[in-house]
């Protein structure tokens, strides 16, 4: 999947699609920074099962499933490096 390639499937999100799953990563990315790991898996959950309700494009799905199961692994010991991780798919959601 090349740069236009990724831009395009953002764009093909529903927008209220794309807001909720922006929403919750920047809860999930605040919620490690503070250290409240129960609150990041309860957006991990969240968004994972938004992305296979509703995002179509399976590589898109594919990615944000995997950027879930990696901070997933990384929110007990490496909390700061599993915020990075939250921010980096919310850019990949956003589109930048």
């Amino acid at each position: 999947m090349g740069p236009s390639d990724r831009l395009d499937a953002v764009t093909d999100l529903p927008s209220a699609v794309r807001d909720r799953l922006l929403e919750l990563l920047a809860e999930a990315s605040d919620a490690a920074r503070e250290r409240r790991e129960a609150d990041v898996r309860t957006a991990l959950d969240d968004v994972e099962r938004l992305v296979r309700k509703s995002v179509d494009d399976e590589a898109l799905a594919e990615r944000l499933a995997h950027g879930c199961r990696a901070v997933e692994g990384l929110v007990d010991d490496e909390p700061l490096v599993a915020a990075e991780y939250l921010d980096a798919m919310e850019r990949l959601v956003d589109g930048e």
